[in-house]
């Protein structure tokens, strides 16, 4: 990968894996080829891990975006994303 994964990954029965990036990207892969599936850069690098959850039948895949001090340290040495937004927010996604 291009960027750092500090957010580790989520796998569901699905047949899908979940993971995001320093740079902001939320990325999904089939669990079988590792075919990258879907992807979204939302401006703001992750952290945290994915994290599934069922709500009135349906399934959703949220992750908490903002970055750490030591990530942030490390952007400084990546020029294009030396001046990246570090948002503290919540993204929810329905499968």
């Amino acid at each position: 990968m291009a960027y750092p994964n500090v957010a580790g990954t989520l796998a569901t029965g699905g047949g899908l894996v979940f993971t995001a990036l320093s740079d902001g990207s939320f990325i999904a892969y089939d669990d079988t080829t590792l075919d990258q599936v879907w992807k979204m850069n939302v401006g703001t690098g992750f952290n945290a891990p994915p994290m599934s959850f069922e709500a009135g039948g349906k399934q959703y895949v949220a992750i908490l975006s903002g970055i750490s001090n030591i990530t942030k340290t490390k952007h400084v040495l990546t020029p294009e994303l030396r001046e990246m937004r570090n948002q503290t927010m919540l993204f929810v996604f329905g499968l």
